[in-house]
């Protein structure tokens, strides 16, 4: 008998130890994390000092950064606190419950969900896009079609310790997209330099805004840029150490918050105000003259053409996508097995759960091939309230011990977020009006990335 009993002992004990095994660490965590920031906005950055100088979109990048870190870590402090006191929250939905009830665990599960099948369903669409351009083949929406049971196949992996394997090749995919884009406009400053004569450098680079107005889409682009927060309790509930969280919430924050400042400067520096709204353009393409720059379009530039960065970076950024859809996904799905008890992870209805949900994002993608147009209509109501409003509003009424100081900060970013939701609403107003007018130009910023 106590044999018998040693033996259970020594099962469970090894049962445990692999259960812990299967956990992410730090160094894990903080890649997921650096894989969900840099996302395809890292291509739009640069074009932000074009409409309110090099000045300011840097303040904005570096105080959306600032936010968004504040966010995170009062989620983080509330929900662990909050698995201390009493049941164990995994998921935004019952952090919602746990700080206003069924109502905020409504509110949370409505707009926080809808946000990352939003943005799961422009992914989809981008990724249809990019292997359309570099095949030239089928067209957008087959290769949708053609890369579903990819998504599938991502999407049913158990949890994020499985994903992890995969993620650190996404992340060195997003920090090489970001190096190249910073590489070639430092290489790219030669051209317009032969161009100097008298006054017009001042007319290739502005140092402040020419209206005001201009701050309000670089808030809500240096936002965009890092809306991760929604994913933040399932990388928490798969860490070996949720103590840990912080470390690996800083580290990731730094490493992308230099990047994308690297990005925005170097990207500017390089093309200045004759950069495209698609930086992968200016990358291939330079123009030879300043006239050709400013007054003609990239299809009449004679300049040198370098069509291979263009297909390298288009690969990178699908690397980097690929992976970071999954990650957003499971988001979803956590949230969706708290709340159901039917969908346990293995079972067939959470199977089926999780391709009925993938399958939705695939028929959005395939009804709006337009990316932008899907993020857009999906964050102009949710992102605000899922990367900043939500997490500060819990952690004021989670937290037992908030300072004046604190709250006051809090309160100054619960501006920024609303400035934010204005200059999102008013991009898809500005999107109606394209549309109704038969005009092909779009203005929307997926993520920050303009088109």
């Amino acid at each position: 008998m106590e044999t018998d009993s040693e033996t259970s002992k020594s099962s469970q004990q090894s049962c445990q130890t692999a259960e812990v095994k299967e956990r992410v660490s730090t160094i894990e965590a903080m890649i997921n994390l650096v894989t969900v920031i840099i996302g395809a906005g890292i291509l739009a950055l640069p074009q932000l000092p074009r409409r309110c100088g090099w000045v300011l979109s840097a303040l904005m990048l570096l105080i959306s950064c600032s936010a968004v870190q504040e966010a995170a870590l009062c989620l983080c402090r509330a929900l662990i606190q909050t698995n201390s006191q009493e049941s164990k929250v995994t998921t935004f939905e019952a952090l919602g419950h746990r700080a206003l009830g069924w109502q905020g665990q409504l509110a949370v599960a409505v707009v926080a969900n809808t946000f990352l099948l939003g943005v799961c369903s422009a992914y989809a669409a981008l990724i249809g896009m990019q292997l359309y351009n570099l095949t030239g083949v089928f067209n957008q929406r087959a290769w949708v079609l053609i890369a579903y049971p990819i998504f599938v196949l991502l999407g049913l992996l158990p949890n994020l310790s499985a994903l992890s394997k995969l993620v650190p090749l996404g992340m060195l995919a997003a920090c090489l997209t970001g190096l190249m884009v910073i590489w070639s406009s430092l290489q790219d400053v030669e051209t317009w330099q032969s161009w100097k004569t008298g006054d017009l450098d001042m007319e290739i680079h502005d140092t402040w805004p020419s209206q005001p107005a201009a701050l309000g889409s670089a808030l809500a682009t240096c936002c965009a840029a890092f809306s991760f927060v929604p994913v933040v309790p399932a990388i928490i509930r798969d860490m070996r150490t949720p103590q840990h969280f912080p470390r690996a919430l800083n580290g990731a924050l730094a490493i992308c918050g230099l990047l994308y400042l690297g990005v925005m400067l170097c990207g500017y520096y390089g093309y200045g105000n004759f950069i495209r709204d698609d930086i992968v353009e200016s990358l291939g393409q330079s123009p030879a003259t300043f006239e050709e720059a400013m007054h003609q379009p990239i299809s009449e530039w004679t300049g040198a053409r370098r069509p291979w960065l263009r297909v390298f970076i288009s690969i990178l950024i699908l690397i980097n996508i690929f992976l970071s859809m999954p990650l957003l996904a499971m988001a979803v799905f956590y949230s969706i097995e708290s709340s159901f008890a039917h969908a346990v992870p293995g079972s067939w209805a959470n199977w089926a759960m999780r391709i009925g949900l993938l399958t939705g994002v695939v028929a959005v993608a395939l009804a709006v091939p337009r990316f932008t147009v899907v993020f857009s209509f999906f964050s102009s109501l949710t992102a605000p309230c899922v990367s900043l409003i939500f997490p500060l509003l819990f952690a004021d009424y989670i937290l037992e011990k908030v300072s004046k100081c604190r709250r006051g900060y809090h309160a100054v970013l619960f501006i920024i977020a609303v400035l934010s939701n204005f200059r999102c609403a008013y991009m898809r107003a500005e999107v109606g009006r394209c549309r109704s007018t038969g005009t092909l130009q779009m203005s929307i910023e997926y993520r920050g990335l303009v088109w």
